[in-house]
């Protein structure tokens, strides 16, 4: 599936949309609509796709292979994101939302957050925006909403493994258990350790 998607990008459907098109013309000069319903199908299924997917999976790809440059400019083409079903209206926030957070402008990264919030989503994007914010509200240091956005998401049925680590590790975070928090501790002990020895040391020296 991940191939046929890469395949199949919006660049290609764009062509295959034209192609289709212009063929639709082609045949039915030459068979009447039973020689070009089937370019007539494709074209239909093309137009209905935007409105319902938009580029939503081109933008992911984008993202997963680095390029948010590319994510943002996808993104573009999808012109009402509030028409999106299948749960794309919210992962069109969530990807926008992180091509912003890549550029820092956390502030925008709240916005849409807030919009993809108050959308109808499964528990799994939820809890991807409620990481979003707490990885906000933790480079400011904010740990009530951390806490707060950390409950949230606990509460949440999330399946995706990924997800489920990133929240156990949030609470891991704030209880100061977090292993990155105890090699910190160490290398803290390590070094006062050694400027006491270093102090005994030159004290004898006198």
């Amino acid at each position: 599936m991940i191939g046929f998607l890469r395949f199949f990008t919006i660049e290609r459907q764009f062509i295959l949309f034209i192609f289709s098109f212009i063929l639709i013309f082609v045949l039915h000069s030459w068979a009447g609509f039973a020689g070009s319903w089937f370019p007539m199908l494709i074209v239909v299924f093309l137009i209905v796709k935007h409105f319902l997917i938009g580029t939503v999976n081109a933008a992911a790809m984008k993202m997963q292979l680095g390029d948010f440059d590319g994510a943002e400019r996808i993104l573009k083409y999808t012109f009402k994101p509030n028409w999106l079903r299948f749960t794309y209206h919210g992962m069109y926030y969530l990807i926008k939302g992180r091509v912003e957070f890549n550029k820092k402008n956390y502030k925008e990264v709240e916005r849409l957050t807030e919009i993809a919030l108050n959308l109808d989503l499964q528990d799994d994007f939820r809890a991807m925006l409620y990481l979003q914010m707490i990885n906000i509200h933790g480079m400011r240091k904010n740990q009530l909403k951390v806490k707060e956005y950390y409950q949230k998401a606990k509460k949440l049925n999330v399946s995706q493994l990924e997800v489920k680590q990133n929240i156990a590790e949030v609470g891991q975070m704030l209880k100061g258990s977090h292993k990155t928090q105890k090699q910190m501790m160490g290398k803290k002990a390590q070094r006062s350790m050694m400027g006491n020895s270093y102090m005994k040391r030159g004290r004898k020296k006198k």
